[in-house]
């Protein structure tokens, strides 16, 4: 099973995203229906808002006003949090159900309009983001929704920036033109990236490391940084620390396009390689994984930080790069040396 997260600002077209991938075959997981469904009449939490914050949350016919109630918890947080502690295990429950209920192979895609204002990419294996200028969101959300001008950059305003969603995006889906358009890429997608991923991740199949030297990409480092942020998610408390290492952590060194990390962890067993093979880390022998996303090759060598010589190890590779990285010098001068110095053994 293949889990993504997709998100966007408020009009940039996540909606065409998820409806075009439904129709090629994804399971798509809309959280904020999930929200809805967890509070709708009758539900326990529904009954639960209200014993926490009065019936003044409720409308004439007995369902959740959600002005009412965002009007009581903005600014306030402690009542913010009460909220999300009823919220929260619900949708997180409801959630898990659904995934539970796709098939082995299937490509699921979390819809979550605040993954990245909420920290959510790790979760993932692979992060989609939508997005378009912000004057064509503008015109969408007053021609579309009816909102006012100032309303629009208002809601905007108060969502990630392009930045940050930069920052969190494996794929960046541009939605500046016609609807057509944005479903091109993400028919491409599907097809030469999302499917061999899944099928990769069924079968335990990690993807070869490429060789070829080439000069550093600009979001190599960034790349890098989501993949050990998932591997870190993925261990939990077994990891000890995910560091990038290896010719491409080296700013500057022209390396192979491939992401090493040293995972350090305590005792880990099989557990730890099945989580790893979960999130997309298939197991290419003792102590060693790939990546089954056909976009990003990966090499992952696991250590016991609990035994003196795999944590003499872990500690030469990671002095090994910082050496490499405190001298640029060097570096530009020999790289061949540097790149010998520094690959992971």
């Amino acid at each position: 099973m293949l889990r993504l997260g997709l998100t966007g600002g408020i009009g940039a077209g996540k909606s065409t995203v998820a409806e075009t991938l439904t129709e090629l075959g994804a399971v798509v997981i809309d959280a904020d229906r999930i929200a809805r469904e967890v509070v709708e009449p009758g539900t326990e939490g529904l009954a639960d808002v209200v014993a926490a914050f009065g019936e003044d949350v409720l409308d004439a016919d007995g369902a959740l006003d959600r002005p009412a109630l965002g009007r009581i918890v903005f600014g306030d947080e402690a009542k913010r949090q009460k909220l999300n502690g009823i919220l929260h295990p619900r949708i997180g429950a409801r959630t898990a159900e659904l995934v539970a209920g796709a098939d082995d192979d299937a490509v699921v895609v979390h819809d979550v309009p605040l993954l990245v204002e909420n920290g959510m990419g790790a979760a993932f294996a692979l992060v989609v983001v939508v997005d378009a200028p912000v004057d064509v969101r503008v015109t969408r959300l007053v021609d579309t929704r009816g909102m006012t001008v100032e309303d629009a950059r208002a809601r905007m305003a108060a969502q990630a920036d392009d930045e940050a969603r930069r920052a969190a995006a494996d794929v960046w889906l541009e939605n500046a033109g016609a609807a057509g358009a944005l479903r091109e890429q993400v028919e491409r997608l599907w097809h030469d990236r999302l499917v061999p991923f899944a099928a990769n991740v069924e079968r335990g199949r990690a993807v070869p490391a490429p060789s070829e030297i080439v000069a550093p990409a600009d979001d190599r480092s960034l790349v890098g940084r989501r993949l050990a942020a998932r591997l870190a998610a993925a261990g939990g408390e077994r990891v000890r620390r995910v560091e990038l290492v290896g010719p491409g952590a080296i700013p500057d060194l022209p390396a192979p396009d491939v992401v090493d990390v040293l995972v350090e962890a305590d005792r880990p067993g099989d557990d730890l390689v099945e989580a790893f093979v979960a999130a997309g880390f298939p197991r290419t022998g003792p102590g060693r994984h790939g990546s089954a996303d056909p976009a990003r090759p990966a090499r992952v060598l696991v250590l016991d930080g609990r035994k003196r010589r795999e944590a003499k190890q872990a500690r030469a590779i990671v002095d090994a790069r910082e050496r490499a990285r405190r001298d640029p010098d060097r570096v530009a001068a020999d790289p061949d040396a540097v790149r010998a110095e520094v690959a992971l053994p």
